[in-house]
Parts: C-alpha cells; sequence; structure tokens
C-alpha cells in the first residue's frame, strides 16, 4: 500500500510538472506557475509524511527465530554465541529462505547492521547474504562478529531494499526510521 502512495505522488509532481511546462511554452506564466506550486506542494507533504512517521517509529526488538521478511526474502537470526576462546567475538548464524512460489529470486541490496547502544552502527559482510535462493529454498549463513568489552545492548539489523525503499513512507529503510533488530 505504500508504495501505490509512492507511485501515486509520482504520477501527481510528475504530471503537474508536465503541465506547468506546456502552460509555460504556451505563455501561460500563471497557470505554469500554479502547476509547478502543485508539484511542489505535493513534494513537501510527501516529505513532511514520510521524515514524520520515521520520527514516530519505535525501534521493534525481534526475538531470537522471529522471521523478518521483505516481500518473498525472509531472514531469522538462529544464534549469537560467545565464542569460547574469545569473549569479544560472536559466532552468529543467520537463516535465510524464500517464500517465493514460482521463480529464484535474490534479495535487492540486502545489509546487515550491527547497532550498539551508544548510538552507533556498523555494517557487517555476510558471505552469501544476496544469494539467489528457488521457491522455498533456505540458507544458514555463518560468520563472526567482534564486540567491544562491556558493550551492551548490541543489536543486529537486517534490511533489504535499494533507492525506491528509502521513499516508501513506513518503510525501515526511511528516513530516521527506528529499527526491528535482533538483540545479540
Amino acid at each position: 500500500m505504500a508504495a501505490i502512495v509512492l507511485l501515486a505522488t509520482v504520477l501527481v509532481v510528475v504530471t503537474a510538472v508536465a503541465l506547468g511546462l506546456i502552460a509555460a511554452v504556451g505563455g501561460r506564466w500563471r497557470r505554469a506557475a500554479q502547476r509547478c506550486a502543485v508539484a511542489g506542494a505535493v513534494v513537501v507533504t510527501y516529505g513532511a509524511v514520510l521524515g514524520g512517521v520515521g520520527l514516530a517509529s519505535r525501534p521493534v526488538a525481534l526475538a531470537l527465530g522471529a522471521w523478518k521478511c521483505f516481500d518473498d526474502w525472509c531472514v531469522t537470526l538462529v544464534s549469537a554465541s560467545p565464542a569460547p576462546a574469545d569473549p569479544e567475538r560472536r559466532d552468529v548464524v543467520l537463516r535465510v529462505r524464500s517464500r517465493a512460489r514460482r521463480v529464484s529470486q535474490r534479495p535487492d541490496d540486502p545489509r546487515v547492521v550491527v547497532l550498539t547502544a551508544a548510538g552507533g552502527a556498523a555494517q557487517v559482510a555476510v558471505p552469501g547474504l544476496d544469494q539467489r535462493l528457488g521457491p522455498g529454498d533456505g540458507a544458514d549463513l555463518r560468520f563472526a562478529l567482534r564486540v567491544a568489552p562491556g558493550e551492551r545492548d548490541v543489536r543486529l539489523q537486517v534490511t533489504e531494499g535499494g533507492f525506491p525503499s528509502r521513499l516508501v513512507i513506513g518503510d525501515e529503510n526511511g528516513p530516521w526510521h527506528a529499527p526491528a533488530a535482533w538483540r545479540i
């Protein structure tokens, strides 16, 4: 639904600008200014709602094993165990799966980010995160994380989606949107 709102907004803005340009070419400057003002008002309103929804969002603590889905691509945190020989290292297992029924797919720009209570965020490279999965297929992805001594409330966030998702109202990739993450 939110993606439809973005698409409708883009169509309204493009139409208003096009009508404004047509009016300007015809020498109807007042009408051109009105059309462009409509386009500007729509952009400002959409931007305010996008930012407001992001600022109003609250962090979501996901339970171990809870699935986080992005359309047909899903991920969950299976485990994040301290390494026996190194207390600063966590051995992490993520499970990814495809809910697609007919075609293979690969996620669009998946990212894993480690979040700290102090507001730090560091992207982590996870081998195989962007692999193509067939319908109903899944895979376990294993990797190690370094956690600073004494660091509390370390969370693991997984997001998916490229540029357009950053403009979708309510999408976790949107500006100032609070994360949904697993505590490690």
